[in-house]
């Protein structure tokens, strides 16, 4: 199984139709033809960032009272087949050369109110062999996108485009299809219940709190 991958720092009522269209979005795509490496759908990684093919979600929620990074993992495929070249019995073509590296991954945002972030690159690694599924979860906030969310005063509408670029062993420039992911962000402090208690303290790498509603739990001080 691949590596996991995160990047770094990883209710409007205004305009209701257009907003509903964005958050409608999910997983999709348009390509001209099938890409090398195709990212298959988006899921809700678990506590420990494995990624569960039956735990899919089209669209989420971020408190950013909570957390600063949204998780989400996808499951991708490589579509390269190896197709081994056999001379006198023997095997002389390489089984690792249709192997794809995975250097970049490109962000953009829309918003509701347009708060104008930046599109950014980040820097990632990762690889698959030819003619197998694997899993990566990516923080899908940006630094860029963190800074101007905080600074938006209220509830804002996001629809993230993420792609993914790297090469083959032999040189050759891959890219993923697009995936596009409606969010809606707010910013609310979560006190506990109960007076007093506290938050409990994150242990996993891929604690949900904040995210698609979930909240820490609580203890005493």
């Amino acid at each position: 199984m691949a590596p996991r991958l995160f990047s770094q720092e990883s209710t409007s009522l205004m305009k209701p139709f257009y907003a509903a269209a964005l958050l409608a979005l999910g997983l999709v795509s348009c390509v001209d033809k099938t890409p090398e490496i195709q990212i298959l759908q988006a899921s809700i990684p678990a506590d420990d960032c494995s990624v569960q093919a039956d735990d899919r979600i089209l669209r989420g929620a971020l408190n950013l009272g909570l957390s600063t990074g949204y998780n989400l993992g996808f499951i991708i495929a490589s579509n390269l087949v190896d197709t081994p070249i056999i001379v006198g019995g023997g095997q002389v073509s390489d089984p690792d050369s249709l192997a794809v590296f995975l250097r970049e991954a490109d962000f953009s945002y829309d918003t509701i109110p347009n708060l104008n972030i930046p599109a950014t690159t980040l820097p990632i690694f990762t690889a698959y062999r030819p003619n197998e599924d694997s899993d990566m979860v990516l923080n899908m906030i940006t630094t860029e996108a963190l800074n101007a969310l905080l600074g938006a005063g209220g509830p804002v509408e996001v629809v993230i485009h993420m792609r993914l670029r790297g090469e083959t062993a032999s040189g050759d420039k891959v890219a993923t299809n697009e995936v596009t992911f409606g969010l809606i962000v707010t910013n609310t402090i979560y006190t506990c219940p109960k007076a007093g208690e506290v938050h409990v303290p994150r242990t996993e790498a891929c604690d949900p709190r904040g995210q698609n509603g979930a909240v820490p739990d609580c203890q005493a001080p």
